[in-house]
């Protein structure tokens, strides 16, 4: 039966007023999941952050996961502190020494290396290495029902998965942050002293450094890749428990959690920096 245009118009305004609707709906479900991923965050911080709360089990999995983590992630880190110790050590006493700047060499080692080098390279080698892994495994374990299955046997996923875990992580990022550093600082060094290029020992070469470090600095290598590894940890945890249905839905999440954990650790990593 033919509608007259007065209906049309009608029916066509209220199509559009309901297309105007949809991005409002997407900018509210989208504050409603970042207050959902905060309040969690929180929580599980905090009852990570209580010792009374880690039973065995938890302390079980905390240490399977920093030897998965840390140990096993060690030679990556320590091939990746070699290269960068010799590209930016042997560099900086090159070229300082040609522009007869030589007592800066410390200064510029602390800048580069101490404060942005090591602790976020350490964190994106962890991101690339055990960030996905942990995406995918969660996110088999979400799709298999076996989250369920844990929280109907009155075991709660959050204490026996999601904080060994993410705390596993933080601890391997501020272990093998040290462990960059110290390598790349005797790699570069070594390397210098073999092309003829250092003019001092190497107990002076680390004596300099460590004397320019200020406190500020000391407390950045604490503190940037703890809260890093802690919160890449958790990111790789939060996407692999919210896959899609399918059999697809892993690997649309590897990706998201991958890009967010690179943005949050460079956001973070220059904020911390800012501060300290």
């Amino acid at each position: 039966m033919p509608q007259d245009s007065a209906t049309v118009a009608v029916r066509r305004r209220t199509d559009a007023s309901d297309r105007r609707l949809v991005p409002g709906r997407r900018i509210i479900s989208r504050i409603l999941a970042a207050l959902e991923f905060v309040g969690e965050f929180v929580n599980v911080t905090a009852r990570g952050l209580v010792p009374g709360n880690w039973r065995r089990t938890m302390r079980k999995e905390f240490g399977f996961y920093l030897y998965q983590v840390g140990v096993r992630g060690l030679p990556a880190v320590v091939v990746a502190a070699i290269l960068v110790g010799i590209g930016l050590i042997v560099q900086l006493i090159y070229w300082l020494g040609f522009t007869g700047m030589e007592e800066r060499v410390g200064e510029f080692v602390v800048l580069a290396l101490v404060r942005q080098i090591a602790p976020v390279g350490t964190v994106l080698i962890i991101i690339g290495r055990s960030g996905s892994v942990l995406v995918d495994e969660i996110g088999q374990l979400t799709r298999s029902g076996h989250m369920r299955q844990l929280a109907s046997h009155g075991i709660d996923p959050t204490d026996f998965i999601t904080i060994p875990r993410a705390f596993a992580i933080a601890a391997a990022a501020f272990l093998l942050s040290n462990i960059f550093l110290h390598t790349a600082l005797w790699s570069g060094y070594l390397a210098a002293e073999v092309a003829g290029l250092a003019k001092s020992s190497p107990l002076e070469f680390i004596t300099e450094v460590v004397g320019i470090m200020s406190l500020d600095d000391h407390l950045l290598l604490i503190v940037k890749p703890l809260l890093t590894g802690y919160i890449v940890g958790y990111l790789s945890i939060w996407f692999g428990s919210r896959v899609g249905p399918g059999p697809h839905g892993v690997r649309r999440a590897l990706p998201k959690a991958f890009v967010t954990s690179l943005i949050t650790t460079f956001g973070i990593g220059g904020l911390i920096t800012a501060l300290l």
